[in-house]
């Protein structure tokens, strides 16, 4: 199985790399998107968030991917990311799509896949997902998903709820 590239029925991913930087910039810079993502992002802080993710490849070996339709039109990112909740190092599932590609169940679409990796190709033991409390549409995927609800946390200043998957 494939880590860096994969595809599903309807998207094409491949690793987050500045080769995005301009496709990220308009997703992160329209506020309906960035509603429940801390805000609109300039092109310093796209910059810096590509980076990091690259950094996030080369540390572990997964990280964010950006994805294409069938038309090669970037619809947005999803991710499988460590990350620092309450001085515990968990790994997260995350997308993050452009409004013309929401209601389309492609979130969950591109969540099964990269629970498939996570959980198949990267044996990790558990896998949470997390949205702003007040986000139905993402708590929804993680709850179709069989996410178990775990707590509700403040995350990067937010209230979030946590949700969690065990490994099969």
């Amino acid at each position: 199985m494939s880590i860096s590239d994969f595809h599903t029925a309807r998207l094409t991913a491949t690793p987050l790399d500045l080769g995005h930087l301009d496709e990220l910039c308009v997703l992160h810079k329209d506020a309906e998107v960035s509603k429940f993502l801390g805000g609109v992002r300039d092109e310093a802080a796209t910059h810096k968030y590509i980076t990091d993710n690259v950094a996030h490849w080369r540390e572990y070996g997964f990280g964010t991917w950006a994805l294409r339709d069938k038309a090669g039109a970037f619809a947005g990112r999803c991710a499988l990311r460590h990350i620092t909740i309450n001085d515990v190092d968990e790994v997260e599932i995350g997308y993050t799509f452009h409004r013309a590609f929401w209601g389309q169940g492609l979130a969950t679409e591109v969540s099964r896949k990269v629970l498939e990796i996570g959980f198949e190709a990267l044996a990790l033991p558990t896998i949470i997902a997390f949205a702003e409390v007040e986000h139905r549409a993402s708590r929804r995927v993680m709850e179709k998903l069989r996410f178990r609800f775990e707590a509700d946390r403040e995350i990067k200043g937010a209230l979030c709820a946590v949700y969690r998957l065990q490994a099969p």
